[in-house]
């Protein structure tokens, strides 16, 4: 059974890197998915688990690769990358990291900026870069889905998959040693985002196949998001894909309006049905009890008091704040390593004092800005509307999910979200503007061409008479 499931999941890396390096949207797919794969592949094989840098090396290799062929094809990929967003975000990670100079925990900061470098320059520098138009995502969807939906299976039935309490988790010790375990979060955000685009895509054609891909992808990522107990990931999905499904689907008549409740009354019919059947029953089941969400609230709501606390008691700090990693010299957390405040804003606001917090609320105003403009150009038609919806989810997706775990230093969420939201805002109202003054420039030469014969004529006319 291992050698099965190991075999067909580095036969679909290695096929996956080789699309990568000739099609940018699945360059796309290859980073998004990247973090599920690192897991899978390190369960089972000892050179990628003593190794892990191999996998991520490679990845921001293709990317790079795919870039420069980009470039040399005359695509402009850096067209509208270099906007407001841009320089607001690339701001704030450098005061960030001016941050580890004075941080309260010296060991932390180096930690955090050492770790977070590779993910910053893949996910903030690359990926952006690497979405030039809303038809490569277009693109991506159906790749992304099919490739999401294989890996998520291979795991659910690897035999290095377990439950771990009450969460599930891949079980790296067989190749590592030590009983380590993979990252259960980067499961459940896979799983999430395959649900989002499952529910939001409009395929140009209908076609059976794709629908079923849907649907599959849709149970699978929603039983992926239970089992690893990622409750934000699985309540924030089927939020966002339900709050941007009328971004993706235009109403026309009563007719449409009714076939589009429809489909969302069964789609939740179907996720309720899963749910109740098959993953009720699991161990999973006790990461949504009262009792354990009232747990994992209290302890985050400590953590905020607790930063909150200690920076509002120096004065000293308020503008530059308590500097990186400086949560780890304030609330004991015994021999976790190095941990965080697991929300963005409180860990801005603490760390990096009101410089970084006017640089995040710059950052929010101006993606929220670009976003509704987008949504305004999917609604006249300009760009494809089921494109915005699905890229709006995401962010969105990815800014609840900042609020509930991680460290921005760590790993860049939600901020690269925020640069392709701007980047294609940007590039596209570049392109529109070029296409009207193309379209202004031929009318006139039109014009001159339409009038030209009568120029001639009165020319010839007053030499004759000159004559």
């Amino acid at each position: 059974m291992v050698a099965l499931l190991s075999g067909i999941a580095i036969l679909l890396f290695g096929a996956l890197c080789l699309l990568a390096l000739f099609k940018p949207h699945w360059t796309l797919v290859l980073i998004f998915t990247v973090f599920a794969f690192e897991q899978l592949l390190e369960s089972f094989f000892s050179f990628f688990a003593q190794k892990s840098w191999v996998i991520n090396v490679a990845t921001a290799g293709i990317a790079g690769v795919a870039l420069m062929i980009s470039l040399i094809m005359g695509k402009r990929p850096l067209k509208g990358f270099l906007n407001p967003n841009t320089f607001l975000i690339l701001s704030l990670y450098l005061f960030a990291a001016f941050g580890v100079l004075y941080t309260m925990s010296p060991e932390a900061g180096r930690y955090f900026l050492e770790t977070g470098s590779p993910y910053f320059v893949l996910m903030v520098l690359m990926l952006p870069a690497l979405i030039s138009s809303t038809e490569q995502i277009s693109k991506m969807t159906v790749p992304f889905m099919g490739v999401g939906l294989i890996m998520l299976t291979l795991i659910l039935l690897s035999p290095r998959t377990e439950f771990y309490g009450t969460r599930m988790f891949i079980d790296l010790s067989y190749t590592r040693g030590g009983g380590e375990r993979g990252n259960p979060l980067a499961l459940g955000e896979l799983g999430g985002t395959m649900m989002i685009i499952a529910v939001l895509m409009e395929p140009e054609r209908k076609n059976v196949l794709i629908t079923l891909l849907r649907i599959a992808a849709l149970l699978v990522g929603l039983s992926v998001s239970f089992f690893v107990g990622s409750r934000g990931q699985l309540v924030f999905s089927l939020f966002v894909a339900v709050l941007c499904y009328p971004i993706a689907h235009e109403i026309k008549d009563i007719k449409q309006f009714f076939i589009r409740t429809f489909s969302i009354g069964v789609t939740l019919l179907l996720i309720a049905f899963v749910a109740k059947t098959f993953l009720l029953g699991s161990e999973a089941t006790e990461r949504f009890s009262s009792e354990n969400i009232s747990q994992g609230i209290d302890s985050r709501m400590y953590y905020i008091t607790e930063m909150l606390s200690a920076w509002g008691g120096r004065p000293a700090n308020y503008l530059q704040g308590l500097g990186t990693g400086a949560f780890n010299a304030i609330v004991p957390h015994g021999q976790d390593g190095f941990i965080y405040p697991h929300n963005l804003v409180i860990e801005i606001l603490t760390h990096h004092g009101l410089i970084g917090i006017t640089l995040l609320s710059l950052i929010f105003l101006i993606t929220a800005m670009h976003g509704l403009r987008l949504i305004g150009l999917g609604r006249q038609g300009l760009i494809n509307r089921g494109v915005i919806a699905i890229i709006l989810a995401m962010t969105l997706y990815v800014t609840m999910i900042s609020l509930k775990q991680g460290s921005f230093m760590l790993y860049p969420l939600p901020f690269y979200m925020y640069m392709v939201v701007s980047k294609l805002y940007s590039r596209t109202m570049s392109e529109l503007q070029e296409s009207a003054q193309f379209a202004e420039w031929d009318d006139d030469e039109s014009s001159h061409e339409q009038y030209e014969d009568y120029g001639d004529y009165g020319e010839d006319e007053s030499l004759a008479q000159t004559a």
